[in-house]
């Protein structure tokens, strides 16, 4: 998948985006190609007819695209889709999005990792290398402070996405060469309450 993005913002595209069914299916994704079946499997809660619907908007907004038809037994063919590139928004498009679905693709976005982040730790794959990272960084930052930050980290996401590509490239896609990883980028504002309260 290629890490570059749109470059103008298309407010059809980013309402699509952070609806929290099409993260999920873009998350599953950009794992690598799946079906509309193999999908509803990682999301019971969801059936396979509103799975089937998502998928042809993202396909109608030219973010995912079907790569293969396998035929099953009978007349019964299986579509497989696979993520066109990296979705991601910059600050500017973030705030392009109405405040109600930036709460949805937040509780989205925040369910997923924390289903990783268990499946990783009961697996007990969260400590297995020696260099995984993982930090807490409680700030105090003026306006200028909180801008270097979010700078910072969207130029630390976009060296992520190359080292990803890269891997991909150097490998050639050979699964068995890979790992999968899941790498977490926040930012935050706090409450005034101390964390004791």
């Amino acid at each position: 998948m290629a890490s570059q993005r749109p470059h103008v913002i298309d407010p059809r595209l980013l309402k699509a985006l952070v609806h929290p069914t099409r993260i999920y299916i873009m998350d599953v994704l950009s794992e690598g190609p799946n079906s509309p079946s193999g999908i509803q499997k990682r999301l019971p809660d969801i059936s396979l007819d509103v799975i089937s619907k998502h998928i042809k908007i993202l396909r109608e907004l030219e973010v995912i695209e079907m790569t293969e038809e396998v035929r099953k037994s009978g007349r019964f063919t299986e579509h497989i889709y696979r993520a066109v590139e990296w979705q991601f928004l910059d600050a500017e498009e973030w705030k392009a999005v109405e405040p109600k679905y930036r709460r949805a693709a937040t509780t989205a976005i925040l369910r997923v990792l924390s289903e990783d982040m268990g499946r990783a730790f009961f697996e007990g794959r969260f400590d297995e290398r020696m260099d995984n990272h993982l930090s807490r960084s409680p700030l105090k930052l003026d306006e200028e402070g909180w801008e270097e930050v979010v700078e910072a980290l969207e130029l630390a996401l976009r060296s992520v996405l190359r080292a990803h590509d890269r891997s991909l490239k150097r490998t050639e896609g050979a699964v068995d060469q890979l790992t999968d990883t899941t790498v977490v980028i926040m930012q935050f504002p706090l409450g005034r309450s101390s964390a004791g309260d």
